[in-house]
């Protein structure tokens, strides 16, 4: 991935058989669905039937769910184009943090029009939610909501282990900064995942113990698949007001997408 001058449809079933037979008793085979039809319709059914089967137990193969999803947004490519309101997020989480470090906590709310005075920790960090991701008007924007709640609950836990002392903050270093925005991007990959596949929690998860677990293990597995990819950026070192920094960003979703896929 180059730097440049940046770095500084449900399937209709058949109405005679049960409700749910196919995702529950459907063979799960990936490689032979990737050489027949690779219609989306397929595709879909495929991941739904591969997370269906993973929440009642029949198979533990994390890395297939995610790779079926991948190809199901249309491969890496597509999946990251298509990543807007994540996208968008990440330069606008990147830019927040950046004003951070260089102009201090306080002028950073003062730049976005935040009053704090005589708010709670927890009110301005619910607004600056809404600085990151914006209004929640469809499926994606709630992804990213999702995702910006994740990234700065760490910015929240910072302050409150620095005994609720909101300019505490000004003192995030370059690894904090990363952490940050790396969490940011693992966890919009798997909400992403979630919003798509939630109804197959919905409909067989026996309870919200399990489906709680295997949320979790999920997201787990995408942590961990796309860490490596994730900490050979130096986000602290990004320029976010740069005209092509959203493309920059862009790679960078469509590489993680690329070891999701990439799963043999």
């Amino acid at each position: 991935m180059g730097t440049s001058s940046i770095y500084d449809g449900p399937k209709d079933r058949n109405p005679l058989l049960p409700d749910g037979f196919d995702e529950e008793y459907e063979p799960l085979d990936l490689d032979e669905t990737e050489n027949q039809n690779d219609s989306l319709e397929s595709l879909w059914q495929t991941t739904k039937t591969a997370m269906s089967q993973y929440i009642t137990g029949k198979h533990s193969n994390r890395g297939r769910i995610a790779k079926s999803h991948t190809r199901a947004l249309g491969g890496a490519n597509n999946a990251a184009r298509s990543a807007t309101s994540g996208t968008k997020s990440t330069v606008n989480l990147g830019k927040i943090l950046s004003s951070i470090v260089t102009e201090g906590i306080h002028q950073t709310l003062n730049n976005l029009k935040i009053s704090f005075s005589g708010k709670s920790v927890e009110a301005l960090f619910s607004q600056l939610v809404n600085e990151v991701s914006g209004h929640s008007n469809s499926k994606e924007d709630i992804v990213a909501k999702n995702a910006s709640i994740e990234a700065l609950s760490q910015l929240y836990e910072f302050v409150e282990e620095n005994g609720m002392e909101l300019q505490a903050l000004d003192r995030i270093d370059e690894e904090f900064f990363n952490k940050v925005m790396s969490t940011f991007i693992s966890s919009y990959l798997f909400e992403r995942l979630l919003n798509d596949l939630q109804s197959r929690f919905e409909k067989y998860a026996q309870n919200i113990e399990i489906a709680t677990t295997k949320e979790r293990e999920m997201k787990d597995y995408i942590y961990e698949a796309t860490e490596v990819q994730l900490k050979e950026i130096n986000f602290s070192q990004i320029d976010y007001k740069n005209q092509s920094v959203e493309s920059f960003i862009e790679g960078i979703y469509r590489d993680c997408y690329e070891v999701l896929e990439g799963y043999l």
